[in-house]
């Protein structure tokens, strides 16, 4: 609402109305402004000279009252009441007085008009002793009416008798409101001879005092009354801030705390420092047993009785206040225990001993949970503003309690979870040992068959030269064997502690490919290695991917045929929203490895080397290089080349995990 005219204007509207319409002035109010229409005392509002108004709503109590009144004329007749008598206001009538006689106070006219009014723009265009002329110029952007300017034509008329005169008579030669540029005045009043003026000066100064200190002594009581009025609106802001602060610290409460008994300590001293409580109750609903349960309590003289601590109630006992509250979902409020029809050998009762009740439900995404139950600090009954600010909290209070329930209850499973992961865990422990003590057997029993058919055979094929020469080779093959495995098993089983440093992962790739250098240059395969000059020292286990490279480089020799080839592409690799890697390829341009088998290729004791003629191993390097590739934070894939052969990637963290 724009501010444009004082209320010391609507004031003498309501004035005005209220002395010729019984003293009732109730029809000016109503749809009046969004702003007005909601204060609780409009009326007082319009009345204080210091709030201000805009012009509209100022036009609309003009056009009531003519209504009300019946008075085409009203709004002239307001100004004239208004500068006649008191609704004028002692202020405005003083600062008129001062200036001696209309002569004076039309000179200043527009100061005059621009302590109470900011819609126009007052010009005096001819003063003479007893005549004048006066033009207001309205402001087009404010909702004028031509009530406005009979009201200011009242003023005008009037404004003589200040000076104890006869009314002027005002002549309206044009108006703005009926097209014209402004609204023009010719004022005349009755002339005075310049004794009279000089006496009435005195006259006047005694009065402007006289009413001076008359309004000071009303603007004293305006005063006080004003005070007492803020205090007591202090007093309740203070109030609504402690409400608001405990809000406020219950949100949080129930943001960090997540343990039940905790948590409703804290909430239960909230409510007591804020609400005036004598004592509080939380019961809860056990839904496997069916019953209501105590489950917190505050303001009992000591620790809180044990048969109250023991407290159940059926939920089938509707005759209890509390089950009722807990059936319906709806509070209850008992202002007087002694009156009710309560049953006073009730355990809460007779412990209590409460005045008054009040039990309210704590709902919960539609649910009802439980309820909590008051009593009053006196025999007044719980007040009303408690009631409805445990209206407030009952919501909160009913979440705290839920997320702490399933916060237990998630402990609860978390830790019968973790029961369960280590049972499974030494299910799989067991369930491993017996797969690689059934494969240790069958891959120790093959060679050993053997080596024990070529004994059984010796004492028949001793002389036999080309007997010993297959019992040797087989035998050695066979040993061979056993020794590879029982190795392997050995560095499965005893898991070495990775010691992470910043090593030269070209001068270790080199010397892996000089290491199987004897078998490629005896089946005449060739290696070639691009490295990225980019890459520098790498953070790993040198030991450990001595072992990677080397698995991954002796199984692309044993697979690929004579005259072959195997590449080695180390670079660097950054995909998006990923941690940079050094990614090494091995590419061999062998057979491949058969789609029903590739998934297959990491599981431990996995191997087709003992299908082939060529190859024999045991499943464990692939599975060991594996793991090496998971303690440096890294992985191992396989596919097959488009063009033939396989493709072992190695992704390594080029920084420290």
């Amino acid at each position: 609402m724009e501010k444009e005219t004082s209320c010391i204007n609507s004031r003498a509207i309501l004035d005005y109305v209220k002395k010729y319409n019984a003293g009732d002035c109730s029809a000016l109010f109503g749809n009046l402004d969004p702003e007005i229409d909601a204060l609780q005392d409009p009326e007082s509002y319009l009345i204080d000279p210091n709030n201000w108004i805009s012009c509209s709503v100022i036009s609309r109590l003009y056009k009531r009252a003519a209504v009300i009144l019946n008075e085409e004329m009203a709004a002239y007749k307001i100004g004239r009441y208004a500068t006649e008598n008191i609704s004028l206001g002692y202020a405005q009538r003083i600062i008129f007085k001062t200036f001696w006689s209309v002569r004076k106070a039309l000179k200043h006219g527009q100061k005059i008009n621009d302590r109470w009014n900011r819609n126009k723009r007052v010009e005096l265009v001819e003063l003479k002793k007893n005549n004048a002329v006066v033009r207001l110029h309205w402001d087009p952007k404010m909702e004028v009416t031509k009530n406005i300017c009979l009201y200011n034509q009242g003023v005008y008329a009037s404004m003589p008798q200040i000076w104890k005169g006869n009314p002027a008579v005002i002549k309206e030669k044009c108006c703005y409101f009926d097209g014209n540029p402004y609204c023009e005045y010719h004022i005349k009043w009755p002339f005075k001879n310049r004794f009279h003026e000089i006496l009435s000066r005195f006259f006047t100064s005694k009065s402007v005092l006289m009413e001076t200190i008359t309004e000071m002594e009303e603007d004293k009581a305006v005063i006080e009354q004003k005070y007492e009025e803020v205090n007591l609106l202090n007093m309740e802001l203070n109030k609504r801030i402690k409400q608001l602060e405990a809000i406020q610290e219950t949100g949080k409460a129930i943001l960090s705390l997540l343990d039940l008994e905790q948590l409703l300590s804290v909430i239960m001293n909230l409510l007591s420092n804020v609400c005036r409580i004598n004592r509080a109750v939380i019961m809860l609903i056990n839904e496997d047993k069916g019953f209501l349960e105590y489950i917190h309590g505050i303001g009992f003289d000591g620790d809180v009785p044990e048969v109250i601590r023991d407290y159940k109630v059926s939920l089938n006992r509707l005759s209890n206040i509390l089950v009722r509250v807990t059936n319906t979902g709806r509070p209850e409020y008992v202002p007087e225990v002694k009156s009710s029809t309560l049953r006073k050998e009730n355990i809460m009762l007779t412990h209590g001993k409460p005045t008054s009740v009040y039990v309210l439900p704590l709902i919960t995404r539609s649910k009802v949970i439980g309820v909590i139950a008051t009593d009053a600090v006196d025999g007044k009954g719980v007040p009303i503003e408690t009631r409805e600010i445990l209206e407030i909290f009952a919501p909160q209070i009913a979440i705290a309690i839920e997320n702490a329930k399933l916060y237990s209850r998630l402990q609860e499973q978390m830790e019968e979870l973790k029961q369960s992961h280590a049972l499974l865990s030494r299910s799989e422990k067991f369930s491993f040992l017996g797969n690689m003590a059934a494969r240790l057997a069958h891959e120790i029993k093959n060679p050993l068959t053997a080596i024990g058919t070529f004994i059984q055979m010796m004492p028949q094929k001793y002389n036999d030269e080309e007997f010993q020469k297959d019992f040797h080779k087989i035998a050695m093959e066979e040993t061979r064997r056993i020794n590879n495995l029982i190795t392997e098993l050995l560095d499965l089983v005893n898991t070495k502690e990775s010691h992470m440093e910043l090593n030269d992962l070209r001068g270790l790739i080199d010397s892996m490919i000089l290491l199987v250098s004897p078998q490629t240059n005896a089946k005449k395969i060739d290696v070639s290695c691009q490295f990225d000059p980019n890459i520098g020292q790498v953070w790993m286990d040198s030991e450990k991917m001595k072992q990677v490279v080397l698995n991954i480089l002796s199984n692309a020799v044993d697979f690929t045929l004579e005259g072959g080839k195997i590449e080695l592409i180390i670079k660097n690799c950054t995909e998006k929203e990923k941690q940079a890697t050094v990614s090494i390829e091995i590419k061999d341009n062998g057979p491949g490895i058969s789609l029903a088998h590739i998934d297959k290729v990491f599981d431990p004791y996995f191997t087709t080397k003992h299908k082939s003629k060529m190859h024999s191993g045991t499943g464990l390097g692939l599975f060991i290089a594996h793991q090496n590739m998971q303690d440096h934070g890294g992985i191992i894939q396989v596919r097959n080349n488009i063009n033939g052969g396989t493709i072992f990637t190695l992704k390594l963290p080029n920084t420290p995990r």
